[in-house]
């Protein structure tokens, strides 16, 4: 909302006005001429979907600098939107679509991290914890930024409407360490190993934990098909890391732990001084110039790329809705809300695969669903090509080069393309 705020306070600096005040003070008629200054001063809103955003966060910033929603005219500020502003400015209609991987799209990448992928890792720790974050999004259906490290700017994150600086309390400045806090992310404390065939991991750096900490807790256990168990490879990591508190050095140590007779479980803890070391760390260059795990820095946010023949990006947030997909076809509505960190039950409208999920013709005929067929019809993989390119063509850049240096010559002569 920083961004949106940044706008306001320029638009506001534009008409001499004092933005708070004329915040308070705007009746729908002012929303509707600040959308249309963005349009006409920020060239590179193209889409209508990012205008209907603006305007969204927009209410936010004013709910939460004024105390009460926004409630002069909404339908006519959308109308506005839809009609007018979509038809002068030529706004883009269309709506990229969200790609959702399931359980057949999770092993197609896997597969190929194991099996076919010819990249070179600086480490195999990093393949093997790559393939560990893949399994735990998919388990634990979290933002990306509970698992790696994001950065934040801290000042645009409190910066998100007016009066934040009369809220923030003196505590709150010293409890926040940008040098510390900023790398939040999953840690072996996050992790509780059992032997018992199970394992929980402790989600606590979740969606607004830095108002109201609320962690979540996910039991997960062995799963038959090794390509899917998480917990093996949580153990290799471990190993690799020196992690276990006990003797243990090797599965061998590990598979000849025994649980005590009058237990029904052993519980497997971690060195103290490793407890607050992330679990999914960097690739670093090391002092002797070869490049490794980095012992200490958490693994930053990425995509996965299109190694595996798929032809969307593999992003952390397809799998996250996939698990949402999953987790919604076998529990309540309350625990969906749960799992998926929702405030309110509309929000993962948001995070549904575009494609029908139930058997149309098969309802209408009466007929039994071809399951089959529509969880391949609906999903990532009906795509994949295991044939396409992993690599760029010798004179891609060229070509790059060649269509900047074209797209500016056009601006510059008629100050936009469709201009031209």
């Amino acid at each position: 909302m920083h961004n949106v705020k940044t706008k306001w306070e320029r638009y506001c600096e534009h008409l001499g006005e004092i933005p708070l005040e004329y915040l308070k003070n705007s009746k729908k008629e002012d929303i509707m001429m600040f959308l249309e200054w963005m349009l006409d001063t920020y060239k590179g809103i193209k889409k209508k979907v990012s205008v209907h955003s603006y305007k969204r966060r927009l209410f936010q910033i004013y709910h939460k600098s004024v105390g009460e929603d926004f409630n002069d005219g909404n339908k006519d500020i959308l109308d506005y939107i839809n009609g007018y502003l979509t038809i002068q400015y030529n706004l883009d209609t269309s709506e990229k679509e969200k790609p959702v991987m399931n359980v057949d799209d999770v092993y197609l990448v896997q597969h190929h991290l194991y099996v076919h992928d010819t990249s070179i890792f600086p480490d195999e720790r990093q393949r093997i914890q790559l393939a560990l974050l893949i399994l735990l999004q998919a388990y634990t259906a979290t933002r990306p930024r509970v698992l790696v490290y994001k950065h934040i700017d801290k000042e645009k994150m409190r910066d998100h409407y007016f009066g934040w600086e009369d809220d923030i309390t003196e505590a709150e400045v010293v409890e926040w360490d940008p040098d510390v806090d900023d790398f939040k992310t999953i840690s072996y404390r996050d992790i509780n190993l059992f032997l018992l065939k199970a394992m929980e991991v402790t989600l606590r750096y979740t969606k607004g934990w830095e108002r109201r900490e609320k962690p979540k807790i996910v039991p997960l256990y062995h799963v038959d098909d090794l390509i899917f168990d998480a917990i093996l490879l949580m153990i290799a990591l471990a190993l690799l890391d020196e992690a276990f508190e006990a003797n243990i050095h090797s599965v061998q140590d590990f598979y000849n732990v025994q649980v005590v007779p009058t237990r029904i479980s052993t519980e497997f803890h971690w060195r103290k001084d490793i407890r607050d070391i992330p679990v999914f760390r960097q690739a670093v260059q090391m002092d002797d110039e070869t490049t490794r795990t980095s012992p200490t820095e958490a693994l930053h946010y990425h995509t996965l790329g299109l190694a595996a023949g798929f032809m969307q990006l593999l992003s952390p947030y397809v799998i996250r809705r996939g698990a949402g997909e999953g987790v919604e076809a076998v529990a309540t509505q309350p625990q969906l809300q749960q799992v998926m960190g929702h405030r309110d039950a509309g929000v993962y409208q948001a995070y549904m695969n575009q494609r029908y999920q139930v058997d149309t013709i098969a309802a209408f005929l009466g007929r039994p669903s071809a399951k089959a067929l529509m969880k391949a019809a609906s999903h990532m993989s009906r795509f994949v090509d295991s044939r396409a390119p992993t690599t760029a063509h010798s004179n891609l850049a060229q070509l790059v080069e060649l269509r900047d240096n074209l797209h500016a010559d056009v601006q510059h002569q008629s100050g936009t393309v469709e201009k031209a």
